[in-house]
Protein backbone atom coordinates (compact mmCIF):
# COMPACT_ATOMS: atom_id res chain seq x y z
CA UNK A 1 0.00 0.00 0.00
CA UNK A 2 2.88 2.38 0.81
CA UNK A 3 4.34 1.82 -2.66
CA UNK A 4 0.97 2.60 -4.18
CA UNK A 5 0.81 5.85 -2.22
CA UNK A 6 4.35 6.78 -3.32
CA UNK A 7 3.43 6.11 -6.93
CA UNK A 8 0.21 8.10 -6.65
CA UNK A 9 2.01 11.05 -5.07
CA UNK A 10 4.70 11.00 -7.74
CA UNK A 11 2.13 11.03 -10.53
CA UNK A 12 0.80 14.34 -9.20
CA UNK A 13 4.23 15.94 -9.36
CA UNK A 14 5.16 18.46 -12.03
CA UNK A 15 8.63 16.87 -12.20
CA UNK A 16 8.68 14.33 -15.07
CA UNK A 17 11.87 12.76 -13.73
CA UNK A 18 10.22 12.10 -10.36
CA UNK A 19 7.19 10.55 -12.09
CA UNK A 20 9.42 8.32 -14.19
CA UNK A 21 11.45 7.11 -11.20
CA UNK A 22 8.40 6.18 -9.14
CA UNK A 23 8.12 2.36 -8.96
CA UNK A 24 5.01 1.03 -10.67
CA UNK A 25 2.39 -0.30 -8.23
CA UNK A 26 1.39 -3.94 -8.09
CA UNK A 27 -1.34 -4.39 -10.74
CA UNK A 28 -3.50 -6.58 -8.51
CA UNK A 29 -3.33 -4.15 -5.62
CA UNK A 30 -4.14 -1.24 -7.91
CA UNK A 31 -7.09 -3.15 -9.31
CA UNK A 32 -8.44 -3.83 -5.82
CA UNK A 33 -8.13 -0.22 -4.73
CA UNK A 34 -9.82 1.02 -7.90
CA UNK A 35 -12.54 -1.58 -7.59
CA UNK A 36 -11.67 -3.31 -10.83
CA UNK A 37 -12.94 -6.82 -11.52
CA UNK A 38 -10.00 -9.23 -11.38
CA UNK A 39 -12.20 -12.12 -12.49
CA UNK A 40 -11.54 -13.98 -9.22
CA UNK A 41 -13.61 -14.12 -6.07
CA UNK A 42 -12.14 -12.87 -2.79
CA UNK A 43 -11.69 -16.35 -1.37
CA UNK A 44 -9.46 -17.28 -4.31
CA UNK A 45 -7.49 -14.06 -3.92
CA UNK A 46 -6.99 -14.74 -0.21
CA UNK A 47 -5.70 -18.24 -0.96
CA UNK A 48 -3.35 -16.89 -3.61
CA UNK A 49 -1.92 -14.24 -1.29
CA UNK A 50 -1.16 -16.78 1.43
CA UNK A 51 0.27 -19.19 -1.16
CA UNK A 52 2.75 -16.49 -2.14
CA UNK A 53 3.66 -15.99 1.51
CA UNK A 54 4.39 -19.65 2.27
CA UNK A 55 5.95 -20.50 -1.10
CA UNK A 56 9.69 -21.30 -1.12
CA UNK A 57 10.13 -20.56 -4.81
CA UNK A 58 13.35 -18.47 -5.11
CA UNK A 59 11.72 -16.50 -7.93
CA UNK A 60 9.23 -15.06 -5.42
CA UNK A 61 10.94 -12.10 -3.79
CA UNK A 62 10.53 -10.63 -0.33
CA UNK A 63 8.74 -7.69 -1.92
CA UNK A 64 6.32 -10.13 -3.59
CA UNK A 65 5.50 -11.63 -0.21
CA UNK A 66 5.01 -8.25 1.42
CA UNK A 67 2.77 -7.12 -1.42
CA UNK A 68 0.71 -10.30 -1.01
CA UNK A 69 0.25 -9.51 2.68
CA UNK A 70 -0.76 -5.94 1.89
CA UNK A 71 -3.32 -7.31 -0.58
CA UNK A 72 -4.58 -9.72 2.06
CA UNK A 73 -5.00 -6.95 4.64
CA UNK A 74 -7.17 -5.02 2.17
CA UNK A 75 -9.31 -8.09 1.56
CA UNK A 76 -9.98 -8.78 5.26
CA UNK A 77 -11.31 -5.28 5.75
CA UNK A 78 -14.47 -6.94 4.42
CA UNK A 79 -16.34 -8.73 7.22
CA UNK A 80 -17.13 -11.87 5.20
CA UNK A 81 -13.51 -12.21 4.12
CA UNK A 82 -12.31 -11.78 7.70
CA UNK A 83 -14.69 -14.54 8.76
CA UNK A 84 -13.25 -16.78 6.05
CA UNK A 85 -9.74 -16.74 7.55
CA UNK A 86 -10.57 -19.62 9.87
CA UNK A 87 -12.38 -21.89 7.35
CA UNK A 88 -9.41 -21.45 5.02
CA UNK A 89 -7.02 -22.45 7.82
CA UNK A 90 -5.05 -19.20 7.56
CA UNK A 91 -4.92 -18.03 11.21
CA UNK A 92 -1.84 -20.15 12.04
CA UNK A 93 0.03 -18.65 9.08
CA UNK A 94 -0.84 -15.14 10.26
CA UNK A 95 0.34 -15.96 13.79
CA UNK A 96 3.67 -17.22 12.46
CA UNK A 97 4.33 -13.72 11.18
CA UNK A 98 4.49 -12.40 14.75
CA UNK A 99 7.85 -14.17 15.17
CA UNK A 100 9.06 -13.93 11.58
CA UNK A 101 12.83 -13.81 11.21
CA UNK A 102 14.76 -12.76 8.15
CA UNK A 103 14.93 -9.95 5.66
CA UNK A 104 12.41 -7.13 6.30
CA UNK A 105 11.59 -8.76 9.64
CA UNK A 106 9.81 -5.72 11.07
CA UNK A 107 7.64 -5.39 7.97
CA UNK A 108 6.43 -8.99 8.17
CA UNK A 109 5.79 -8.86 11.90
CA UNK A 110 4.01 -5.53 11.64
CA UNK A 111 1.81 -6.73 8.79
CA UNK A 112 0.91 -9.86 10.74
CA UNK A 113 -0.28 -7.69 13.62
CA UNK A 114 -2.05 -5.26 11.29
CA UNK A 115 -3.93 -8.05 9.52
CA UNK A 116 -5.00 -9.43 12.89
CA UNK A 117 -6.27 -6.08 14.12
CA UNK A 118 -8.15 -5.40 10.91
CA UNK A 119 -9.78 -8.83 10.81
CA UNK A 120 -11.01 -8.98 14.41
CA UNK A 121 -11.99 -5.35 14.99
CA UNK A 122 -15.69 -5.22 15.96
CA UNK A 123 -15.99 -8.81 14.71
CA UNK A 124 -17.01 -11.32 17.36
CA UNK A 125 -16.73 -14.32 15.03
CA UNK A 126 -13.19 -13.48 13.95
CA UNK A 127 -12.24 -12.83 17.59
CA UNK A 128 -13.49 -16.29 18.54
CA UNK A 129 -11.78 -17.86 15.53
CA UNK A 130 -8.47 -16.31 16.63
CA UNK A 131 -9.05 -17.74 20.10
CA UNK A 132 -9.71 -21.24 18.75
CA UNK A 133 -6.92 -21.24 16.18
CA UNK A 134 -3.96 -19.60 17.94
CA UNK A 135 -5.28 -18.69 21.39
CA UNK A 136 -2.87 -17.98 24.22
CA UNK A 137 0.26 -18.48 22.12
CA UNK A 138 -0.96 -15.90 19.64
CA UNK A 139 -1.77 -13.42 22.40
CA UNK A 140 1.63 -13.96 24.01
CA UNK A 141 3.44 -13.40 20.74
CA UNK A 142 1.54 -10.17 20.12
CA UNK A 143 2.37 -8.95 23.63
CA UNK A 144 6.04 -9.75 22.94
CA UNK A 145 5.87 -7.46 19.90
CA UNK A 146 4.95 -4.53 22.14
CA UNK A 147 8.35 -4.58 23.87
CA UNK A 148 10.90 -1.82 23.36
CA UNK A 149 13.16 -4.19 21.43
CA UNK A 150 10.81 -3.84 18.46
CA UNK A 151 10.46 -0.87 16.13
CA UNK A 152 7.78 1.71 16.84
CA UNK A 153 5.61 0.61 13.90
CA UNK A 154 5.65 -3.04 15.01
CA UNK A 155 4.79 -2.01 18.57
CA UNK A 156 1.95 0.25 17.47
CA UNK A 157 0.46 -2.40 15.21
CA UNK A 158 0.71 -5.07 17.92
CA UNK A 159 -1.08 -2.76 20.37
CA UNK A 160 -3.75 -2.16 17.73
CA UNK A 161 -4.20 -5.91 17.25
CA UNK A 162 -4.51 -6.56 20.98
CA UNK A 163 -6.99 -3.69 21.37
CA UNK A 164 -9.13 -5.14 18.60
CA UNK A 165 -8.99 -8.60 20.18
CA UNK A 166 -9.91 -7.70 23.75
CA UNK A 167 -12.54 -5.03 23.07
CA UNK A 168 -15.89 -6.34 24.39
CA UNK A 169 -14.54 -9.94 24.44
CA UNK A 170 -14.31 -11.59 27.86
CA UNK A 171 -12.51 -14.72 26.69
CA UNK A 172 -9.72 -12.82 24.96
CA UNK A 173 -9.54 -10.37 27.86
CA UNK A 174 -8.95 -13.43 30.03
CA UNK A 175 -6.02 -14.47 27.84
CA UNK A 176 -4.62 -10.96 28.04
CA UNK A 177 -4.77 -11.03 31.84
CA UNK A 178 -3.27 -14.55 32.08
CA UNK A 179 -0.31 -13.59 29.91
CA UNK A 180 0.62 -10.65 32.20
CA UNK A 181 -0.94 -8.19 29.79
CA UNK A 182 -1.74 -5.63 32.46
CA UNK A 183 1.85 -5.57 33.65
CA UNK A 184 3.07 -5.22 30.07
CA UNK A 185 0.68 -2.36 29.40
CA UNK A 186 1.61 -0.46 32.56
CA UNK A 187 5.26 -0.87 31.61
CA UNK A 188 4.62 0.71 28.21
CA UNK A 189 2.60 3.56 29.70
CA UNK A 190 5.44 4.21 32.17
CA UNK A 191 8.03 4.70 29.44
CA UNK A 192 9.66 8.09 29.09
CA UNK A 193 8.17 8.99 25.72
CA UNK A 194 9.31 11.92 23.62
CA UNK A 195 6.74 14.19 22.02
CA UNK A 196 7.49 13.03 18.49
CA UNK A 197 5.56 11.14 15.83
CA UNK A 198 7.03 7.71 16.58
CA UNK A 199 6.68 7.79 20.36
CA UNK A 200 3.25 9.38 20.22
CA UNK A 201 2.01 6.62 17.93
CA UNK A 202 2.98 3.96 20.47
CA UNK A 203 1.68 5.96 23.43
CA UNK A 204 -1.68 6.70 21.79
CA UNK A 205 -2.12 3.04 20.85
CA UNK A 206 -1.32 2.00 24.44
CA UNK A 207 -3.91 4.48 25.74
CA UNK A 208 -6.45 3.07 23.28
CA UNK A 209 -5.69 -0.42 24.58
CA UNK A 210 -6.27 0.70 28.16
CA UNK A 211 -9.72 2.02 27.29
CA UNK A 212 -10.61 -1.09 25.26
CA UNK A 213 -9.78 -3.19 28.31
CA UNK A 214 -12.35 -1.24 30.32
CA UNK A 215 -15.24 -1.68 27.88
CA UNK A 216 -18.31 -3.71 28.75
CA UNK A 217 -18.17 -7.33 27.69
CA UNK A 218 -20.65 -8.23 24.96
CA UNK A 219 -21.97 -11.77 25.17
CA UNK A 220 -24.03 -13.96 22.91
CA UNK A 221 -27.55 -15.00 23.88
CA UNK A 222 -27.64 -17.10 27.09
CA UNK A 223 -23.89 -16.68 27.54
CA UNK A 224 -22.55 -15.66 30.94
CA UNK A 225 -20.27 -12.65 31.35
CA UNK A 226 -16.66 -13.78 31.90
CA UNK A 227 -15.36 -10.68 33.67
CA UNK A 228 -17.19 -7.87 35.39
CA UNK A 229 -16.47 -4.20 34.81
CA UNK A 230 -15.45 -3.96 38.45
CA UNK A 231 -12.81 -6.65 37.92
CA UNK A 232 -11.34 -4.76 34.96
CA UNK A 233 -11.16 -1.47 36.82
CA UNK A 234 -9.64 -3.27 39.79
CA UNK A 235 -6.89 -4.70 37.58
CA UNK A 236 -6.19 -1.27 36.12
CA UNK A 237 -5.92 0.19 39.60
CA UNK A 238 -3.76 -2.66 40.92
CA UNK A 239 -1.14 -2.28 38.21
CA UNK A 240 -1.11 1.50 38.64
CA UNK A 241 -2.34 2.28 35.13
CA UNK A 242 -4.54 5.21 36.14
CA UNK A 243 -1.88 6.95 38.22
CA UNK A 244 0.63 6.36 35.43
CA UNK A 245 -1.46 8.11 32.78
CA UNK A 246 -2.51 10.90 35.16
CA UNK A 247 1.16 11.75 35.64
CA UNK A 248 1.50 12.13 31.86
CA UNK A 249 -0.91 15.06 31.78
CA UNK A 250 1.47 17.84 30.79
CA UNK A 251 1.81 20.87 28.52
CA UNK A 252 4.83 19.05 27.09
CA UNK A 253 2.69 16.13 25.88
CA UNK A 254 1.03 16.07 22.49
CA UNK A 255 -2.46 17.57 22.55
CA UNK A 256 -4.01 14.26 21.46
CA UNK A 257 -2.23 12.43 24.27
CA UNK A 258 -3.69 14.81 26.85
CA UNK A 259 -7.13 14.51 25.29
CA UNK A 260 -6.97 10.71 25.26
CA UNK A 261 -5.90 10.58 28.91
CA UNK A 262 -8.68 12.92 30.02
CA UNK A 263 -11.21 10.94 27.98
CA UNK A 264 -10.12 7.65 29.56
CA UNK A 265 -10.28 9.12 33.07
CA UNK A 266 -13.71 10.57 32.31
CA UNK A 267 -14.88 7.17 31.07
CA UNK A 268 -13.66 5.62 34.33
CA UNK A 269 -15.48 8.26 36.37
CA UNK A 270 -18.73 7.78 34.47
CA UNK A 271 -18.47 4.05 35.15
CA UNK A 272 -18.26 4.69 38.90
CA UNK A 273 -14.55 4.07 39.31
CA UNK A 274 -13.42 5.40 42.70
CA UNK A 275 -10.30 7.51 42.36
CA UNK A 276 -7.89 7.37 45.29
CA UNK A 277 -6.93 10.59 47.10
CA UNK A 278 -3.49 10.33 45.47
CA UNK A 279 -5.01 9.98 42.00
CA UNK A 280 -7.32 12.94 42.60
CA UNK A 281 -4.43 15.10 43.81
CA UNK A 282 -2.25 14.18 40.82
CA UNK A 283 -5.17 14.72 38.43
CA UNK A 284 -5.84 18.17 39.84
CA UNK A 285 -2.18 19.10 39.47
CA UNK A 286 -2.03 17.86 35.87
CA UNK A 287 -5.21 19.60 34.79
CA UNK A 288 -4.08 22.85 36.43
CA UNK A 289 -0.87 22.69 34.43
CA UNK A 290 -2.84 22.30 31.22
CA UNK A 291 -5.11 25.17 32.16
CA UNK A 292 -2.19 27.45 33.01
CA UNK A 293 -0.65 26.69 29.62
CA UNK A 294 -4.02 27.42 27.96
CA UNK A 295 -4.23 23.84 26.66
CA UNK A 296 -7.84 22.77 26.21
CA UNK A 297 -9.42 19.33 26.36
CA UNK A 298 -12.94 18.10 25.70
CA UNK A 299 -15.34 20.20 27.79
CA UNK A 300 -17.65 17.31 28.67
CA UNK A 301 -14.77 15.09 29.78
CA UNK A 302 -13.32 17.91 31.84
CA UNK A 303 -16.67 18.68 33.44
CA UNK A 304 -17.00 15.03 34.47
CA UNK A 305 -13.59 15.03 36.14
CA UNK A 306 -14.05 18.36 37.86
CA UNK A 307 -16.77 16.81 40.00
CA UNK A 308 -14.01 14.88 41.77
CA UNK A 309 -11.59 17.75 42.19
Amino acid sequence: MEKLLQWSTAQQSQDPELRAKAPAPDPKLLAQVLGADTGKDDTTLMKEDISVLVCNDPQISVDDKLTALEDFEILVQNLDNANNISPLGIWPEIAKLYTYEGEEQDEFRGLGALITGTAVQNNDKAQRDFLKSVGMEGMQRLLDLTSKENGFNVRARALYAISSLVAHNGLLYGLFAKTNGWKRLEGILSEDFCNDKKDNKVLLRSLSLLKCLLYDEITQENEAVKTSKEDRFSEAKSCGAFMTIIKKLSPDSHVEVNERIVNTLSYAALNKYTFSPEEISAMKEGLNKLSSAKITVDKDDLATLQKFL
